[in-house]
């Protein structure tokens, strides 16, 4: 089996090409830790990812299992781009006790989930710290134009209060004037 490199694989596209059914199509994605991409027709595999898919089909042609399959010792980054960059980062086949052991499966998933947490909130957190070190003079010009609005809509006038309480007032005196009950 080979794959073009300008190839969009779409999902049907790949379970006929492998000779699989949608929901093995899926399972092997999770396998190999593959996010298809999408455009405006859908989801879709690029050329890498669509020959990792084909080396899985290969080796579990060969030993009958996803287990053991190392998908070339390195692993392959996707990104929306449809670009992938190698780590020179051995991936180990299989880790000892992760398919019988779900406490080791569920701590492995919650640290996951902890680090991706902290990648999530520390670029929020940089810019409150940075915000909070900032002075005045070191907003733009179009900042500190909306800081002196919001001031000025967030502290009222000193005749504002007087003057709705008049207008208040007014409206209150003409009802009367109406009302033939209040004479």
């Amino acid at each position: 089996m080979t794959t073009e490199l300008s190839t969009k694989w779409r999902p049907e596209q790949v379970c006929e090409q492998l000779s699989i059914g949608s929901s093995t199509y899926y399972n092997r994605l999770k396998h190999l830790g593959i996010e298809a991409s999408k455009d405006a027709d859908g989801p879709y595999l690029n050329a890498e990812q669509m020959k990792l898919m084909e080396d899985l089909s290969e080796h579990i042609k060969a030993t009958g299992k996803m287990q053991g399959f190392g998908g070339g010792g390195q692993l392959a980054l996707s990104e929306n781009s449809g670009l992938a960059s190698e780590l020179d980062i051995p991936v180990q086949p299989e880790i000892p006790g992760i398919d019988e052991d779900e406490e080791v499966r569920n701590r492995l998933i919650w640290e996951a989930g902890e680090l991706k947490v902290q990648q999530e909130a520390t670029p929020h957190l940089l810019k409150l710290h940075l915000a909070a070190l900032m002075t005045e003079e070191e907003l733009s010009d179009e900042q500190r134009a909306k800081l002196q609005a919001i001031r000025e809509a967030a502290t009222p006038k000193p005749n504002a209060a007087a003057s709705i309480a008049q207008q208040l007032l007014q409206r209150h005196r003409q009802n009367q004037g109406k009302n033939p009950e209040t004479k």
